[in-house]
């Protein structure tokens, strides 16, 4: 269904990505309703179908709504990634179903900081405000609540750095919500209570489902129990991934599982409070399932009690506060066949998710479910120049021929005319060297060092040459990124005003086009 050739990152203001045509997805979202209703693939002793009305009805309180499905970090999210929530939700509306977001709290956080450019005097400068975070590797589950006091120093910075531009933007919204969530659901609560208040005031809901929160899927149980021929296939559809798209190295564009004599990875992440995550390792024997966060043992499981329903989490709870996550290929697998009657993928997921129809496909022997793809640019208003990188290399080019041809970049004259002319026969030496005479490394290996000491004594004879070239490179590297600064499509969506945010809703599939 998807033309992964044409998922290109849109390269201009207010332009959007939308694969394939939004007219096909009401039906590709009912076409995945209908076939994995019925699905008879057995797991853990019963059908797909019947762990798939299970989970709706736990997370849904219903199975037969429809449910449309994004998915991201709790992180401050480019307007490229705000498109897929815009889109859900207009395709929810559309079916009359219900748009979801699985907020991935169970990732680490890369940077928490809110990146904010600052405009002074004409001239663009990034800043970083800073949300007081946790060390690398710890859960976004665990980021404690904001105080009042420190939103209130957050929104000063902010404000600080926005100047005038402060007030048009989705800021005072985006820290209202942050200010009206209640305590206990600390950080990851009250970002997505920021983003609920911004859309509000464009008429978009989207129901959040945190998953640390969600029901153990029974296709983590399966990859418990059966962890090796889950590797397996695993790493088999990540060879033909690799093989068919010219991708070098095991380690990209994600690591394969690691099997080893007695034990086996399997896509998961084990973490406890206050603790990095690790991954995960499978020793079965016989009955017994040993779990490893990394070296560590962290339990012993029996199979029998796995497979009884609800039997995981009755085992974890005996796990001294260890928590097991499925990573990103494991959950958008399970978020397909187990949750979502359509997955809304950005670029980068999309791509990857061809490795999940490879495993669904050979593993579970189902025909992957239909996604789709959004994605969109909005640049913020911000001065910036025209310098291209293309202008950028050729001065540093520039700057090397001086060094090392400079007989190619300096006007002759009176004062290097007799070291140009050295240079000259010194390479002339050279060539005739290396034609007659070439296994005489000595003499071959002397006039090389000759012409070095020509060229450096021709910069040197005219400093000014390479002061004006270093000067001008710095003036165009100051430029060119001024003008990267400013064209980013990464900042923050609701650092835009609001003008901004409607061309790019505007740009977007409506609810009528997606009503098929």
């Amino acid at each position: 269904m998807l033309d992964f050739s044409r998922l290109q990152t849109p390269d201009e203001h207010g332009k959007v990505l939308i694969e394939p045509s939004a007219s096909t997805w009401g039906a590709a979202a009912r076409r995945n309703h209908e076939t994995l209703r019925k699905s008879a693939t057995l797991l853990l002793g019963s059908t797909l179908s019947e762990w798939r009305r299970r989970t709706r009805q736990t997370i849904m309180g219903r199975d037969d709504v429809m449910v449309i499905v994004v998915g991201h970090q709790p992180e401050f999210l480019h307007a490229g990634v705000w498109a897929k929530r815009v889109v859900a939700a207009r395709l929810a509306a559309a079916v009359e179903g219900c748009a979801v977001n699985l907020v991935v709290d169970h990732d680490a956080p890369r940077v928490t900081g809110l990146a904010v450019p600052s405009v002074r005097g004409g001239r663009a400068s990034l800043s970083r405000v800073a949300i007081p975070q946790l060390p690398a590797g710890h859960p976004y589950e665990f980021m404690p609540r904001q105080s009042p006091q420190s939103i209130a120093n957050f929104e000063r910075t902010i404000r600080d750095a926005l100047g005038e531009r402060f007030s048009a933007s989705q800021i005072p919204a985006f820290l209202e919500g942050l200010n009206a969530r209640n305590a206990e659901e600390g950080w990851v609560g009250q970002f997505n209570a920021g983003l609920g208040a911004i859309e509000s005031t464009f008429g978009i809901s989207i129901t959040e489902r945190r998953v640390s929160s969600l029901p153990i899927s029974p296709l983590l149980v399966d990859m418990l129990l059966n962890a090796r021929h889950f590797a397996g296939r695993y790493n088999s559809a990540l060879a033909a991934y690799r093989q068919r798209y010219r991708v070098r190295g095991r380690q990209r564009p994600i690591p394969d599982l690691r099997v080893d004599s007695d034990r086996c990875e399997v896509p998961v992440w084990a973490y406890r409070a206050n603790e990095p995550r690790c991954r995960l390792f499978v020793r079965r024997a016989d009955a017994v399932v040993d779990l490893f966060a990394d070296d560590t043992q962290i339990g012993e499981l029996r199979a029998d009690v796995l497979e009884r329903e609800g039997g995981l989490d009755d085992a974890l709870a005996g796990l001294g506060g260890w928590q097991i996550r499925p990573r990103a290929l494991a959950l958008t697998i399970w978020a397909r066949l187990l949750l979502a009657d359509l997955f809304i993928h950005g670029i980068g997921g999309a791509k990857y998710d061809r490795i999940s129809d490879t495993i669904i496909n050979d593993y579970y022997g189902v025909t992957p479910p239909d996604m789709v793809c959004v994605s969109a640019t909005l640049h913020l208003d911000l001065p910036y120049g025209d310098v291209t990188a293309s202008a950028v290399r050729t001065m540093r080019r520039a700057i090397r021929d001086l060094t090392y041809n400079p007989q190619k970049c300096l006007k002759g004259g009176t004062d290097i005319d007799p070291l140009l002319e050295h240079r000259a026969a010194a390479v002339r030496q050279s060539e005739v060297l290396r034609t007659r005479d070439p296994r005489n490394r000595d003499a071959r290996r002397a006039a090389f060092l000759e012409i070095r000491r020509l060229s450096r004594a021709l910069v040197a004879a005219r400093p000014q040459e390479v002061e004006e070239r270093e000067a001008n490179l710095a003036r165009t590297l100051e430029q060119f990124e001024q003008g990267r600064m400013a064209r980013t499509r990464e900042y923050f969506f609701g650092l835009h005003d609001r003008r901004s945010l409607e061309t790019l809703i505007d740009a977007l599939p409506s609810q009528d086009g997606l009503r098929v």
